[in-house]
């Protein structure tokens, strides 16, 4: 981490339901998700991983309207103790860890609920390596598991074809909630394309996945693959990126996934995955770098850094 700037990234954040007894469970809202979070105590709201190396944790929070402000902090006992040197004195300083202690980084989050409960929230997390948006992810699910024991009625839904009891009484069955990110896509990918050269497009499905192609099954299907090419790619028409975005989208029903391959206009060969229902690529996710900070930052903050936090919410 620079002391003198910050990178931020976009996503968009859904609730996904899951279910091992019924398909289909209904998903809640993201604020319905935050509330039931916030009824676990700030204590609780960790993760431990790497059989205890690490441990992420929430060690601030703050829900104003419809913006929420999280800061989640991971301590690390695996780094090894940060060396400090000034080579023109031949000086060196070790900072030795204690044996029970980690080294601790932060990044501050920022969630703008939608004004439709239905629709998807606009979430920005601070990058920190080791500390990205899959721990995030994580981390949310681990506290939204955790509010079952405080509000457990919304982890149970009657079955959808009306099955009761033996006193009548509609029959449950336990549900699970998790927290889904998808990038926006940056203004990187969209150059990289209209200006690159496309190797490939596939579509890909699996519907007729495990689908016997010998007699007695021993060899089965795993998916099929169309592949595209693109016409004259020696002479770049105009609008390329949207050309191909909306041809692989218009397949969405019959092709569940798309794979790019092509070469970046530096010659840098590419190979991206996404779904073709929301356009979401890995490694291309929109960013904006916040810089000009009147003070230098810390990598680890235990409350809100108001410099950082009040640049974020700016970007909204």
């Amino acid at each position: 981490m620079k002391k003198t700037e910050r990178l931020v990234f976009y996503y968009d954040l859904s609730i996904r339901a899951e279910s091992r007894t019924f398909e289909a469970p209904k998903p809640i809202s993201v604020r319905k998700a935050f509330q039931l979070m916030e009824l676990v105590p700030m204590e609780k709201r960790f993760k431990d991983e790497s059989k205890g190396r690490e441990q992420f944790y929430i060690s601030d929070w703050k829900w104003e309207g419809d913006l929420i402000s999280i800061l989640v902090n991971k301590s690390d006992k695996g780094i090894s103790d940060p060396v400090f040197t000034i080579p023109q004195k031949k000086q060196r300083r070790t900072a030795e860890k204690r044996e029970e202690e980690g080294q601790d980084f932060s990044v501050h989050i920022v969630v703008q609920l939608p004004q439709d409960d239905q629709q998807v929230a606009l979430i920005l997390i601070e990058y920190c390596a080791g500390l990205g948006v899959v721990v995030v992810q994580r981390l949310l699910n681990q506290i939204l598991h955790e509010a079952k024991q405080y509000e457990p009625q919304y982890y149970a839904q009657p079955h959808p074809d009306g099955a009761v009891d033996n006193k009548g009484n509609p029959k449950k069955y336990n549900v699970a909630f998790k927290c889904e990110f998808e990038g926006h896509i940056s203004d990187d990918f969209k150059y990289d394309l209209e200006n690159g050269k496309i190797r490939s497009i596939e579509l890909i499905t699996e519907k007729a996945k495990h689908t016997s192609i010998d007699e007695d099954g021993y060899i089965q299907e795993k998916c099929k693959t169309l592949v595209l090419t693109l016409k004259d790619e020696g002479n770049p028409i105009k609008d390329k990126f949207n050309r191909i975005i909306n041809a692989i989208t218009k397949k969405k029903d019959d092709y569940s996934r798309a794979r790019i391959k092509f070469k970046t206009p530096t010659g840098l060969d590419r190979t991206v995955e996404t779904d073709t229902n929301a356009i979401s690529v890995q490694g291309y996710v929109k960013k904006e770098k916040l810089d000009s900070f009147e003070v230098d930052l810390k990598s680890s903050y235990e409350k809100f850094c108001d410099a950082i936090l009040n640049k974020m919410k700016n970007l909204l």
